[in-house]
């Protein structure tokens, strides 16, 4: 990753409402003309793309500085004891990867998987042997994206935070870093994040792991969300129920001027993207 370019960025999960239906280089220009700088390209029902458009996105890219994402597919499971499943997983995140590659985008976001029946500690061992060969195919392929694991929003699914570091620290961040949505935590927890210091315990946490180099470009998804004792339910817009409360992260972002990528997963896209930029000025 570009370590001289981490900056504190903004943008949406997703071409921009306003843009729906166009290309993608047009949906970068249109973000970097309202001020935004960041967009997450979404492959979430697939890794489908023109190879034109997507050089044509990537040189958009470069000449306004917005730093481009992509999201893998959702059917990815590492932690699968199926071979079969095995297979696509793989097969998913390699072609993300070619994807994102070609795209100029930094880092292929994905949720590691489902427990299934598993300990955590098998869905780990699972997930770990898969996540070694992808890293070996990086290498091998020189593919300039690094995979970012996901904290994910329900207790059924591989990836709260310390099961994320986890991973960072058996696979190594040259290749594999965290991604933190914040909405997910505070949902796999019933609510979990209920304070601004329990968004400065997150941070905390993982600089003690990760140092100050698992802190810098930090990827970041942020929506409030409806949410059960079973996890997640839908995205709401900003500012519906202050659930997670925005107001506390924006506090802790300013006061230790972190360097973060901020997806915004509401509905509004690019509006409450603005909004989350606008709390952080």
């Amino acid at each position: 990753m570009d370590k001289m370019n981490f900056k504190l960025r903004f943008g949406p999960a997703g071409m921009p409402l306003a843009l729906k239906g166009k290309k993608l280089y047009e949906g970068i220009e249109y973000v970097s003309k309202i001020g935004l700088n960041a967009l997450e390209v979404e492959f979430v029902q697939g890794v489908r793309y023109n190879k034109e458009d997507a050089i044509k996105a990537s040189e958009a890219a470069k000449k306004h500085d917005v730093w481009l994402s992509c999201h893998g597919p959702y059917f990815i499971n590492c932690c699968s004891p199926v071979k079969e499943k095995q297979e696509t997983s793989k097969r998913n995140l390699y072609q993300a990867l070619e994807a994102a590659t070609i795209l100029g985008a930094k880092v292929v976001v994905f949720h590691p998987g489902f427990y299934q029946g598993q300990t955590p500690e098998k869905a780990k061992e699972n997930a770990v042997k898969l996540l070694k060969e992808v890293i070996e195919m990086i290498k091998e392929k020189k593919w300039t994206a690094v995979l970012g694991a996901e904290t994910t929003g329900k207790p059924s699914q591989y990836g709260s935070l310390d099961e994320i570091l986890e991973l960072c620290k058996i696979l190594g961040t040259k290749y594999f870093r965290p991604v933190v949505d914040w909405g997910h935590m505070h949902a796999r927890g019933n609510g979990a994040i209920k304070s601004q210091k329990d968004f400065e315990d997150i941070v905390k946490k993982i600089k003690d792991s990760l140092g100050q180099e698992g802190l810098d470009g930090l990827h970041c998804h942020f929506s409030e969300l409806t949410f059960s004792e079973k996890g997640e339910k839908y995205h709401i817009p900003l500012g519906t129920s202050n659930s997670p409360n925005y107001h506390w992260l924006a506090d802790v972002i300013k006061k230790h001027k972190l360097k973060f990528t901020m997806i915004c997963e509401s509905p509004l896209l690019e509006k409450d993207a603005l909004k989350m930029q606008k709390m952080c000025s």
